[in-house]
Formats: C-alpha cells, sequence, structure tokens
C-alpha cells in the first residue's frame, strides 16, 4: 500500500471518527434541548396566563420559524431510503436485492434490502475489486454492521452497511 493510500485512509478514519462523533453529540444535545423545552413548558404553562401564551407566535416572524429545519443537516432519512431503487449509482453497482433506495445529495445514495450485513459486505468486496476499484480499508463487522472503503483514481467510496428493523441499509459515500 502506498504513503497516500495510507495517508488517505488514515484521513478517512479520523474524519469517519469525527463525524460519528458530531452526530453523537448533536443527537445529545437535542435530547438535553427536547429536556430543557419541556421543564420550560411545564414551568410556563403554570406561571404565564394563557393569554400572554396566545399572543406569542405573532411576535416572531413566520418566516424565521420556517428557515430552522432548513439549516440543519438531513441525516434522518439516510437510513430510511424511499424510491425506487437503481441498478447503478455513479459506476457503483447496487444490490440486485434491494428494495428501497434514494440520492440524498451528490455524495450519498443509500438503500435497504432484506439481506444480511454479511451478503453485503461479501458482494462489495467482490464487485468493487471487479469494478477496478482498490481496498483501502475495512472494518468488518458483525450483524449489526460493517465499514468499507475502496479507492479508484482520485475516487474513494465509503461504504456504510447497517442492520436496522428487519433490513439491512447500505450508504454510499463519495469522495
Amino acid at each position: 500500500m502506498s504513503r497516500v493510500s495510507k495517508f488517505l485512509l488514515l484521513t478517512m478514519l479520523v474524519i469517519f471518527t469525527l463525524a460519528c462523533n458530531f452526530i453523537d453529540r448533536q443527537l445529545n444535545q437535542v435530547q438535553d434541548a427536547a429536556k430543557t423545552a419541556e421543564a420550560i413548558g411545564t414551568a410556563i404553562s403554570t406561571a404565564i396566563p394563557v393569554e400572554t401564551l396566545e399572543a406569542l407566535p405573532s411576535a416572531l416572524p413566520m418566516e424565521t420559524l420556517e428557515a430552522v429545519p432548513s439549516v440543519l443537516p438531513d441525516f434522518g432519512n439516510m437510513f430510511d431510503p424511499k424510491g425506487e431503487p437503481v441498478a447503478e449509482w455513479k459506476g457503483v453497482p447496487v444490490m440486485p436485492q434491494a428494495t428501497a433506495g434514494q440520492e440524498h445529495d451528490a455524495n450519498n445514495y443509500s438503500f435497504k434490502f432484506t439481506g444480511t450485513v454479511k451478503e453485503a459486505e461479501d458482494f462489495y468486496n467482490a464487485e468493487m475489486i471487479k469494478s477496478g476499484w482498490s481496498p483501502m480499508f475495512s472494518m468488518p463487522g458483525d450483524e449489526n454492521g460493517a465499514i468499507l472503503a475502496f479507492q479508484k483514481d482520485t475516487s474513494i467510496l465509503t461504504i456504510t452497511i447497517v442492520s436496522m428493523d428487519g433490513d439491512t441499509v447500505v450508504v454510499l459515500t463519495m469522495a
């Protein structure tokens, strides 16, 4: 493995770790905010007259409230893709057993199927090498999930496989 590949592998691992930490931190902050909002709501409902609460929505511009969701990244549907799956995404094969698939942005596509994590792992280890991709990194998992990374020319593909609610979800991320 060349120095460039090792460097890219280490960089991908650090980025993945930071992304997981970021998502976990964001979820914890949302949970804390929900608990705080619930406590404030309870306190307000007992301390502030109903007339004051009814007047509050007119004090905040509706545009401000509508803009709030658009500033947050949408990770929610990444693991619950909707729509008809494609056979191939950016030259990367999608498993023929896919039951639903969705492109989330220019760099991410996910699909789900009713097979196992091991089946997806075996499929991509074989198919990517056939397609000229070189394995960079592999974090073989168990029945709950696995992560694979491949390189071809200047492109890097990360494949995240997760078992969720009886389905297996595969997230393809191109960099």
